[in-house]
């Protein structure tokens, strides 16, 4: 185990806080860089892609280490944009606590509440940073006010901005507030102490709360224990605040609780390195891993070896023999491991709820035709290093598919495909992504028996599933009729088999029962029963129709009084539910749903009509039934098993090339 404590900590914040400028001022004020890097420049560390220094944003979740004091910090910046919180999602695995940065001029963003409903619901500890405050109008009351209201957290300054004199903007620590205890945020701070500490009402009451520093140590243990969210107000443009940042993270983070004795880690993100090739990044969760071991990956369910492990330092990455409990690391191996992927044996998959939730497909064309099969390949290894893409590539069609998050999404792929593989692409308007449920029951009869030696006869019951169910498969058939190795076939057809109904998206909330069904003795072979049930299902759902499920937005917009009428006239024409308005001072709050089609443009739509002075929070909110119109529908793509003959032709010769791959 190494002498220091290992914590992962990730920096999180809506776009433009500071977020990344405030990694580099750690760096250099922990002594881990030489100079201190800059966004504008394009020389921030952790912004290491040719695309985010250009852009002067984070594209993707970057890890670098540093010391202070007793404590080996592994820190994760992460990006701001809401078009990358895949990215955010992966890096929130494995985090151990997080800076939440809020930039003081603008406050409490739309995407600060996605992030704190996360943080929330994974109990990470979180420590506020407050930064930009030498900005000009920058109020810092108001902002703490705003976001213990907004977030309905309790808030406890661990500093004070300083701002009367505005050519020297400085910070005063918590125990040197003795003069300010009249202030606002200290008087919030001890009124929300208070709330959570018996012995320190009585004192609060009767008005002998003693030195601040006393008041700090009884605090320290409501903040761990996360009744108290810590504050720092500060500027990573200044570095002021940093030194008291780097203290409390060293001083309040508890150690990690959750490591095991034998080898376990987690794949959080995967990346292709120019010299060194696919690159995992792993972060350790229990016994010593070493170069050349052999680990269980459960999504392949085999062993891998580790060929190589390096480490991420400010100057790029280290070579190492081992990793420790709780580091982070990048290996390399000969087999193909994905982001969410488990090593070892243990229980460490991620079961919260995402921030990001892909509900639209664009088409990918190369410019030029020659860079055709150049492109497919190119976009496979985007997908391996950001799944949710999705990636299809439907050869038959000579068509490209990915989803997306949003609009930035495709302009920082086509930059990504033209810098590093010199493809010229252009990307064809987003869609959404519907889904489809069966409109009534039904059965789908299949007779595979020709031409022999094949065998599997089967009907299945399709029937519609309650709203938000999924999928289930149900099995009635004795296994004198149908053994259970080709029921298994059955099972292993059906996730597939429902990735295009009849409209061309994917079927959920379905019931399937396999009610009827036979084998030959004689002439049933492995692989019969998962090319017959694609045939019996499909027919099935021709029998019952599909309806159409649209992707619903759950909307909380806050704009001052003056948008209300603009703003609810750009909801009506959108046909959005909307509850009534509430009123907060000179702001209204509204919310409601909306269909995903309708808003897919709205935020700009929603800037222009606020003056960009208002607030508009997009979540996914479930699924509904909607219309069936032929704009909504897309091509079956590849080849359907309602065309019998074609798709046994194609999955017999599927079969055929698996045994020459296999022999």
């Amino acid at each position: 185990m190494p002498a220091k404590t290992v914590l992962t900590i990730g920096i999180l914040a809506h776009v433009d806080a500071g977020k990344t400028s405030l990694t580099e001022c750690l760096l250099h004020q922990a002594g881990a860089t030489k100079a201190q890097g800059s966004v504008d420049k394009g020389s921030a560390i952790t912004d290491g892609l040719a695309l985010e220094k250009s852009r002067g944003i984070s594209i993707k979740a970057a890890s670098v280490n540093f010391s202070w004091k007793q404590t080996q910090f592994q820190l994760v910046d992460t990006p701001g944009h809401i078009d990358f919180a895949a990215e955010v999602d992966r890096a929130l695995s494995i985090l151990d606590a997080v800076i939440l940065v809020v930039s003081a001029k603008e406050g409490v963003q739309a995407h600060t509440l996605n992030l704190w409903e996360s943080l929330k619901e994974r109990n990470l500890p979180v420590i506020i940073f407050f930064n930009k405050i030498d900005r000009d109008g920058v109020f810092p009351e108001q902002v703490f006010a705003d976001f213990q209201k907004e977030l309905d957290a309790r808030l406890f300054a661990l500093n004070l901005s300083d701002l009367s004199d505005s050519n020297q903007v400085h910070v005063v620590p918590f125990e040197a507030c003795s003069d300010h205890a009249d202030h606002a945020i200290i008087d919030h701070s001890l009124e929300n102490l208070a709330e959570c500490d018996e012995a320190f009402l009585e004192k609060y009451l009767e008005g002998t709360i003693g030195e601040m520093s006393t008041i700090l140590a009884q605090a320290l243990p409501h903040i761990q224990n996360g009744s108290l969210y810590p504050v720092l107000f500060g500027s990573a443009k200044l570095g002021l605040g940093i030194d008291g940042l780097l203290d409390q993270l060293d001083k309040l983070i508890p150690p990690p609780q959750h490591y095991f004795s034998s080898p376990a880690a987690k794949v959080f993100k995967v990346e292709f390195h120019e010299k060194l090739g696919r690159l995992a990044y792993i972060k350790s969760y229990g016994g010593l891993l070493k170069t050349k071991d052999s680990i269980p990956s459960q999504e392949m369910g085999k062993d891998i070896k580790i060929n190589q492990i390096f480490k991420a330092e400010a100057g790029g990455l280290e070579q190492v023999a081992e990793l420790h409990q709780g580091e982070i690391g990048l290996i390399t191996t000969s087999d193909i491991i994905l982001a969410g992927d488990i090593l070892g044996n243990e229980k460490l998959a991620d079961s919260f709820s995402k921030i990001s939730n892909a509900v639209l497909a664009v088409e990918a064309k190369a410019v030029e035709e020659k860079d055709y099969q150049k492109l497919g390949e190119a976009l496979e290894i985007l997908n391996l290093e950001d799944p949710i893409l999705d990636f299809k590539w439907f050869k038959e069609e000579r068509e490209f598919h990915i989803k997306i998050l949003g609009p930035i999404q495709t302009e920082v792929l086509k930059d990504s495909l033209s810098q590093r593989w010199g493809i010229e692409a252009e990307f064809l308007p987003p869609k959404v992504i519907y889904k489809e449920t069966p409109t009534q029951s039904a059965e789908g009869f299949v007779r595979y028996w020709m031409p022999k030696p094949c065998w599997a006869i089967m009907t299945f019951l399709i029937e519609p599933g309650e709203s938000g169910s999924g999928v289930s498969f149900e099995n009635k058939v004795r296994t004198s009729d149908i053994s259970q190795k080709y029921i298994n076939e059955v099972k292993r057809a059906i996730p597939w088999t429902l990735k295009q109904g009849l409209h061309g998206y994917e079927v959920t909330d379905i019931k399937i029962t396999l009610i009827k069904g036979e084998e030959h003795n004689v002439h049933s072979n492995p692989g019969d029963f998962l090319l017959a049930t694609p045939m019996g299902i499909m027919r099935g759902l021709e029998n019952a129709g599909t309806d159409l499920l649209e992707p619903m937005y759950a909307f909380e917009i806050k704009a001052h009084q003056e948008y209300l009428g603009a703003v609810s006239s750009d909801l009506s024409q959108m046909r959005a539910t909307l509850e009534s308005p509430l009123f907060d001072g000179e702001f209204f709050i509204m919310k409601g749903r909306v269909a995903v089609a309708e808003a897919m443009d709205y935020a700009i739509q929603f800037n222009a009509t606020t003056s960009g002075k208002g607030r508009l929070k997009l979540s996914l909110d479930g699924y509904e039934k909607t219309t069936l119109t032929e704009d909504k529908t897309r091509p079956y793509k590849g080849v359907s098993p309602l065309d019998e003959s074609q798709w046994i032709l194609h999955m017999r010769g599927a079969f055929k090339a698996d045994e020459r791959m296999m022999g």
